[in-house]
């Protein structure tokens, strides 16, 4: 049987750091699952931190990391605490514990557009930023509520 070749159809995905400067990561992709057990995403556990958590200071610029749409300007107060969702042509991105924005629902953005300021995590913790990505298709009943480790997909990814 012959071995069926890789498709390139599709783009791949190379996203830029939401930070300026050198980003410092305080939690990473799957860390702590015990912890994140007691959150669900459609009734489903969590099974360990389902994005990425930048250290910044607060009122940090939080910046697009691909061009998109906002498609969603909120205020979790069980987790993600104020969020902005934007919607690209790969998926989605989620950048919570924002402390002010300057988009609008709706809103066209660029890569390394502004999008608004970190603020602080609702719980007692260090300010970061905490950024999710959802790569369509996604299942947001699959553990991680959609979500898959943005780390490989940055441009000059930490090792």
């Amino acid at each position: 049987m012959a071995e069926s070749l890789p498709s390139f159809s599709e783009p791949r995905i190379l996203l830029s750091w939401p930070v300026r400067g050198e980003p410092r990561l305080l939690q990473r992709w799957g860390e702590n699952p015990g912890y994140y057990l007691r959150y669900q995403v459609g009734g489903v556990p969590l099974q360990g931190h389902n994005g990425l958590d930048i250290a910044l200071e607060v009122g940090s610029p939080v910046l697009a990391v691909d061009r998109g749409r906002v498609i969603a300007i909120g205020h979790d107060p069980s987790g993600w605490g104020r969020y902005i969702r934007l919607e690209h042509r790969w998926g989605e991105s989620l950048y919570a514990h924002l402390e002010g924005f300057v988009v609008e629902c709706g809103q066209q953005v660029a890569r390394h557009d502004l999008l608004g300021y970190s603020g602080a995590p609702l719980e007692d913790g260090s300010p970061h930023l905490h950024l999710g990505i959802r790569v369509t298709p996604f299942f947001r009943g699959d553990g991680w509520g959609g979500y898959s480790d943005p780390l490989p997909l940055l441009v000059d990814h930490l090792r």
